[in-house]
């Protein structure tokens, strides 16, 4: 038990000649933020995924089986806004693959733009453009009066039509995420791909298994599974009592965290800088 405490403490505080350096505890972050943007899409989108993609196809499958219109929708959207996002990580790579903490801080500038962009979005719509309350009650009049008395928040029906508001997130938060896993993908830090952790919890399991306790890297991939689950219980959370754009807020901070934890590494030569 102490190894693998020892381990996650290692994760999140590496050593300076440690391979992946600081890049292991800004993946963390931005799985932690997966879990809480994956919690507002899900709870508040219509039932998809902007962070765990594949969920979104098998959505797809269901919507077509079953002529569920609004999903079959929202699931196409976030797919097509997904691999645009994934387009623009790409471009980021082919410039900037060569300094991966350069990658990761403009990536991650980038991914914090739309963020930013979806916050404002939905601070106007909610302002100049409200939706009745969930479940259709209340007049525009009434809803435009709670949100300038409790601040920001969706206010929008999820499971009858696609608005404004869902498009906007739809099409901000998706291609975020998409620059996210791009950029996660690329930068090919074990046992952390930010967002689908299937094989993650399968290491565990299988790995322990075969070479018992001490080579499951538990310590490792537990932390990740945490802040993936941590992320989702606070998104979620702060999605049934409205406060959507305090989410919103929560993913901005940590991408900024992230930020922090690059910019002054974007010229060091260190091993986990250059990759070699």
């Amino acid at each position: 038990m102490t190894s693998h405490l020892s381990e996650a403490v290692h994760t999140l505080v590496p050593g300076r000649d440690d391979r992946y350096g600081l890049l292991s505890p800004a993946l963390v972050i931005l799985t932690f933020v997966s879990g809480l943007v994956d919690a507002l899409s899900y709870l508040s989108l219509g039932h998809v995924f902007v962070a765990n993609v594949t969920g979104n196809i098998v959505f797809l499958g269901f919507s077509i089986a079953h002529a569920e219109g609004f999903v079959w929708w929202t699931s196409t959207l976030t797919l097509v806004a997904f691999v645009a996002g994934a387009v623009i990580g790409g471009r980021i790579i082919h410039r900037f693959e060569g300094n991966r903490a350069k990658h990761l801080l403009i990536s991650t500038c980038v991914q914090a733009a739309f963020v930013a962009a979806a916050l404002i979005g939905i601070y106007l719509l909610n302002r100049f453009a409200p939706e009745p309350a969930m479940g259709g009650a209340g007049t525009g009049a009434a809803v435009a009066q709670a949100v300038r008395d409790t601040g920001p928040s969706l206010n929008f029906p999820t499971a009858s039509h696609v608005d404004l508001h869902v498009i906007t997130l739809i099409v901000l938060l998706a291609p975020a995420m998409g620059i996210q896993n791009s950029t996660a993908r690329k930068l090919s830090v074990p046992d952390m791909p930010t967002t689908v952790l299937t094989m993650t919890l399968t290491g565990i399991v299988a790995d322990t298994s075969a070479h018992g306790h001490e080579q499951s890297k538990l310590g490792r991939r537990a932390l990740v599974l945490t802040a993936l689950a941590i992320g989702a219980l606070i998104g979620a959370l702060l999605q049934t009592r409205g406060h959507e754009d305090v989410i919103l807020m929560i993913m901005l901070a940590c991408l900024l965290a992230v930020i922090a934890l690059m910019a002054p590494h974007v010229r060091s030569d260190a091993r986990w800088v250059t990759g070699r």
